[in-house]
């Protein structure tokens, strides 16, 4: 019976809407039990009324039409970064409801108590769990950040630490892992290989850039044998001259565009040269630039673009799309709500604590 329900349920969660026959003939269910099944689901929530159908030219009744109620609970999705967190509450359809930021220094002396503030601070939403991007090699089956160069945290059980004091069910990974997954789902009927680049640039200028790489391969995530898969080392500063060392958002403020590009000209240099060997060998189809760097100006985005493209082997040979995160898409913030979301309905353990949900409301 229960399995009966979880199928219906995720049938219509990833198909949006379907009626009852259309259920019956794609999950092998008599229409009778799917009918009953959707009556119980309507009672929960989870399931509305969509329309109907017009009876066909040999008369009947009308046919309904029933969808996922995608607005039955919000997701808190967070990117954090090493100069601030990047927030967004979405529905279960991955649609942005409220977005926020922090500029700030993060590490792990300061990582747990933002993300509590941040809870604290959203309690009017109907918040069902919580997503979490961030750089380094993370274990999500432990809730664990094994090793943060750009926060400076090790071996670090956050999610053991934040459920301490929050008691929303919580899913952290790798932020170039969740980006590459979200752009497999948003390009996945043009894109089969991605390069995915997560830049993020330190808050204050004179500390590294971190580089996060996220692999898709014929349309799955690439995780590699240990979990380190796209783990790069890469030891630049974004700027080479002291007197552009204040935070980052002051020095793209405080200095007009063909300074700030003349400023970070070395780096993209050095960036592009690198992904551009990495381009060569794995033979993407499609090679993304993300994180915070999206923020530099169109010039320096557009030269970090080309370059990386003519320093691509053959590059007259392939096939290969360049593209860059808009400057407005909360790329990592709504790929941790939709992590968590996708888990949910993939595996069951996650949907019964959704319906364990459902029924304390």
């Amino acid at each position: 019976m229960q399995e009966n329900l979880f199928s219906i349920t995720k049938y219509l969660w990833s198909h949006k809407k379907a009626t009852i026959n259309q259920i019956s003939e794609d999950l092998n269910l008599d229409k009778s039990t799917v009918s009953r099944y959707i009556r119980k689901l309507k009672q929960l929530g989870i399931v509305i009324t969509e329309g109907s159908l017009k009876p066909g030219s040999h008369g009947g009744r009308k046919t309904n039409v029933y969808s996922f109620n995608y607005d039955i609970f919000q997701v808190l999705g967070l990117e954090i970064e090493q100069n601030g967190i990047e927030g967004v509450i979405t529905n279960f359809n991955g649609d942005i409801i409220d977005k926020f930021a922090i500029h700030q220094k993060i590490n792990k002396s300061n990582l747990t108590e933002l993300i509590i503030n941040i809870v604290e601070d959203k309690k009017n939403f109907n918040l069902y769990a919580i997503g979490i991007s961030l750089p380094g090699i993370i274990d999500p089956i432990k809730g664990k950040i094994v090793f943060s160069q750009a926060l400076g945290i090790e071996n670090y059980l956050l999610v053991k630490e934040l459920s301490n004091k929050i008691s929303l069910p919580i899913l952290i990974d790798n932020d170039s892992n969740i980006g590459a997954a979200y752009y497999n789902s948003k390009l996945k009927n043009t894109a089969r290989n991605i390069l995915y680049i997560y830049t993020s640039i330190p808050y204050e200028l004179k500390d590294l850039v971190g580089v996060g790489i996220g692999i898709i391969i014929d349309n799955h995530l690439y995780h590699g044998s240990n979990n380190c898969s796209g783990e790069y080392e890469f030891k630049f500063n974004l700027v080479k001259d002291k007197k552009y060392e204040t935070d980052y958002f002051n020095f793209l403020k405080n200095f007009d565009e063909e300074e700030v590009f003349e400023a970070v000209k070395s780096f993209l240099d050095n960036l592009s040269e690198k992904i551009g060997l990495l381009g060569s060998i794995l033979d993407p189809d499609t090679i993304i630039y993300d994180g915070n760097i999206r923020f530099l100006p169109e010039l320096a985005l557009s030269y970090l673009l080309e370059e990386t493209r003519k320093k691509i082997f053959m590059k007259d040979k392939r096939k290969i799309k360049f593209l860059k995160e808009s400057k407005d898409e909360s790329v990592n913030a709504v790929g941790a709500a939709i992590n968590f979301i996708t888990k949910t309905f993939e595996e069951e353990r996650y949907l019964k604590k959704f319906f364990k949900k459902l029924q304390t409301v």
